[in-house]
């Protein structure tokens, strides 16, 4: 129990901030939703091409995360702000390619084959998000140093008053305000990257403190180290894109079906990836507090048996409502009448991989913890792209399913990933057993 209230006490504000940051998309979805289906398959491809690249850049700022973790489990704060510091270096540096593919999104998403009505408004959307890319990474690089020191609060608040001003700005900007005019998409992507920007303002000046005790201990830009770091945190980036990049292939998949599928995809990934942030958050504060325990010297085990059991525990709640309830949740995203039916169809297969789905991502959350990075990318490419993204295109092309047989392949992919994913964790702790039976 005691293990318990302290990955709760780390979770419940990383949740609440991985809620209030999916949020504001699904935000902009609902408040294009008026604009019709077009901008809604618009804004979800936009957000999919954009977090696609972006998380190449966050993704090296996690690959930090067992360093700052451990060192501030061994009460060196400096030496984590060192690590942070080189992480953060390396990601902006990578940045740059992902501002290029925002500002080249037409032609990128005509090469890939979407419908022809939906590439312009994609396109402005991506291109309105730009000037926010560098003021987020610099976000979340803040973030997760204070994560390894379990200082969540801060960003959490950060997170939930930037949902007020993103409804205030997109809004203003979608539909035109006094003398604010009406952007339609590009408004809601331009409101977006103003929010991002303020949320970075907001949190430095309320965590100065913790980032003043955390200035570097050593040097950071420093050209052989910097290829080190960008070694040691690339597989990170490379484990969260594979598999968000197999989501991403069944957004391109769903535009070749038609605007209806694209739409109805869209709706239905927002339902699903909004029920995912509450794992992801127990999954940060697995990686926190194993992280912790491993730079303290301690036994680790039942702090990770522990969050794999409540990442999984807390994903039954939403998939009984998928499976209960998926038209209530279609008419909250969607008002036409094929696309809520589509997604009534999608939504009880989602449920069935609710739990596959919190056990793996939690497992990654501890695994990073023990620094263990590359390994687990692997079995994302076996789950999704030896095994899932293949079965579902003979689902959907040779069978003849559609969209669902899509989301029958995400869920034969997650299963196979858990599957893994625990396997290797349990590795993991039958040789801390024998190095340490203490």
């Amino acid at each position: 129990m005691d293990e318990v209230k302290a990955l709760l006490r780390l979770a419940w504000p990383a949740i609440l901030g991985q809620l209030g940051l999916m949020s504001m998309g699904l935000v902009d979805l609902w408040l294009v939703g008026p604009l019709g289906k077009e901008a809604t398959a618009a804004v979800g491809l936009g957000n999919t091409v954009s977090f696609g690249t972006f998380l190449l850049c966050m993704g090296v700022v996690h690959g930090a995360d067992p360093l700052v973790a451990q060192a501030y489990g061994a009460d060196r704060p400096r030496t984590a702000g060192t690590a942070a510091a080189r992480a953060g270096v390396v990601a902006l540096l990578l940045a740059i390619p992902v501002l290029v593919v925002h500002l080249a999104g037409a032609p990128l998403l005509r090469l890939l084959g979407q419908p022809e009505s939906v590439v312009p408004l994609a396109a402005d959307y991506l291109q309105a998000l730009c000037p926010g890319i560098v003021p987020m990474l610099l976000w979340h690089a803040t973030r997760q140093l204070l994560q390894g020191k379990g200082v969540l609060l801060p960003t959490t608040i950060t997170i939930l008053a930037a949902n007020l001003l993103n409804v205030v700005a997109v809004g203003a900007l979608i539909g035109g305000w006094g003398p604010v005019p009406a952007l339609g998409v590009f408004g809601a992507g331009l409101g977006t990257s103003i929010v991002r920007t303020a949320m970075l303002l907001a949190l430095v000046a309320i965590t100065l403190p913790h980032l003043r005790e955390a200035l570097p201990d050593d040097v950071v830009f420093d050209v052989r180290t910097l290829v080190r770091v960008a070694g040691e945190t690339l597989p990170v980036s490379l484990q969260i894109g594979l598999e968000v990049w197999a989501f991403n292939a069944g957004y391109v998949l769903a535009g070749l079906l038609g605007d209806t599928q694209a739409a109805a995809h869209t709706v239905a990934m927002g339902a699903a990836s909004t029920s995912f942030m509450v794992p992801l958050g127990i999954s940060a504060a697995a990686a926190t507090r194993v992280g912790n325990l491993v730079g303290a010297g301690r036994d680790w085990r039942r702090a990770g048996r522990t969050a794999v059991g409540l990442g999984a525990l807390a994903m039954s709640v939403p998939a009984v409502i998928f499976l209960t309830m998926p038209t209530a949740i279609a008419r909250i995203y969607a008002t036409d009448a094929d696309v809520i039916a589509l997604v009534g169809i999608i939504l009880p297969i989602a449920a069935l991989f609710q739990l596959f789905d919190g056990t793996q991502v939690v497992s990654f959350g501890v695994l990073r913890g023990l620094g263990d990075l590359r390994v687990p990318a692997l079995f994302n490419v076996v789950g999704y792209w030896f095994a899932g993204l293949p079965l579902a295109g003979v689902l959907i092309f040779g069978l003849g399913w559609g969209l669902p047989g899509m989301w029958v392949g995400y869920t034969c992919a997650l299963a196979i990933v858990a599957t893994l994913l625990v396997a290797r964790l349990l590795r993991h702790g039958r040789a801390t057993l024998v190095t340490d039976p203490t």
